[in-house]
């Protein structure tokens, strides 16, 4: 019963709840928009009464609104309804929830109910953005970046602590953009890949092409000042041939998590040389490694020899 604790987020899936809704209250949406956006985003837990986390979902989201002065009718009474009714508590001892921390769990919900029967019937004005976030990458654009020991300038230093000047860089990193999307339609992500090695001048087009080759695939957001920070320069984009990408970049993930995080995909741009294990869960909910073809060239990718 560790693993559930008797607090709201003592779970994993809490947690990441709490993260998910913290990406969408920042979005321009009125209140049952946000539910909507959240409820898509988890909709085993929301809507399947039998989900493990079903409970913890609606308890979670009611508590949630009421810290951030969101008000949703919906919410309030599903919230309600599962604390009166015991659900919670049942489903809490079916995964094995001790009686002592029942207990403590049952003080900690009548907290919440008083909280959230005392929010006041009106939503506080939040600070949203105001429009889908720009892509910065274009699909199948490739882009350098100068490196030092195969790894980036670290964007999230700010310039009082890191001196450009005496950051020397001994080779350039190339990565390929191989798909991009936004995450409730306002958050962008990436899916790409960065070159297996690091490159002592930035190639021309033909070994581009037909030469280097790209690793395994990355994922992550990349604001433009992130760009700017990274000192990320196009030198190209390519078609794709889909088939051929399907092929050699097998079960690529959405980016919705990386998007909600705010991972930068700086934190996979190092070039090391060596090659990380990637799984993707089965449909009987089981992890398998994913076998990757050789790496591909862009050549190959484009279904061409030129």
């Amino acid at each position: 019963m560790g693993a559930w604790g008797t607090g709201l987020y003592a779970s994993d899936f809490a947690a990441d709840l709490r993260a998910v809704v913290a990406a969408v209250a920042r979005l321009p949406l009125d209140e049952e928009g946000l539910v909507a956006a959240i409820c898509g985003a988890e909709k085993s837990a929301a809507d399947n009464a039998a989900d493990e986390d079903h409970t913890v979902f609606w308890l979670v989201l009611a508590d949630q609104f009421e810290q951030r002065g969101i008000f949703s009718a919906r919410v309030r009474d599903a919230a309600l309804a599962i604390i009166d009714s015991g659900k919670d508590a049942a489903m809490m001892q079916k995964l094995g929830m001790e009686p002592a921390d029942l207990r403590k769990r049952a003080a900690k919900l009548g907290e919440l109910r008083a909280r959230i029967v005392g929010q006041p019937a009106g939503s506080k004005p939040r600070k949203t953005i105001q429009r889908p976030e720009p892509y910065v990458f274009e699909v199948g654009g490739v882009y350098t970046y100068p490196t030092r020991g195969g790894d980036t300038i670290n964007p999230y230093v700010g310039a009082k602590y890191f001196d450009r000047s005496k950051w020397s860089p001994d080779g350039f990193g190339l990565m390929l953009v191989i798909g991009r999307g936004r995450a409730f339609d306002y958050l962008a992500w990436y899916q790409a890949a960065a070159s297996v090695e690091v490159v002592p001048l930035i190639p021309d087009r033909t070994n581009l092409v037909g030469e280097i080759r790209w690793g395994l695939p990355i994922y992550g957001t990349c604001s433009p000042a992130h760009f700017r920070k990274i000192e990320l320069e196009e030198i190209g984009v390519f078609p794709f041939d889909q088939t051929r990408l399907d092929h050699f970049f097998p079960h690529l993930a959405q980016g919705t998590t990386y998007a909600i995080h705010d991972i930068s995909l700086a934190n996979g741009m190092k070039i090391t040389g060596r090659e990380v294990a990637h799984r993707w869960r089965r449909p009987d909910g089981k992890l398998e490694r994913i076998v990757y073809p050789p790496r591909p060239t862009i050549a190959e990718l484009m279904g061409s020899t030129a």
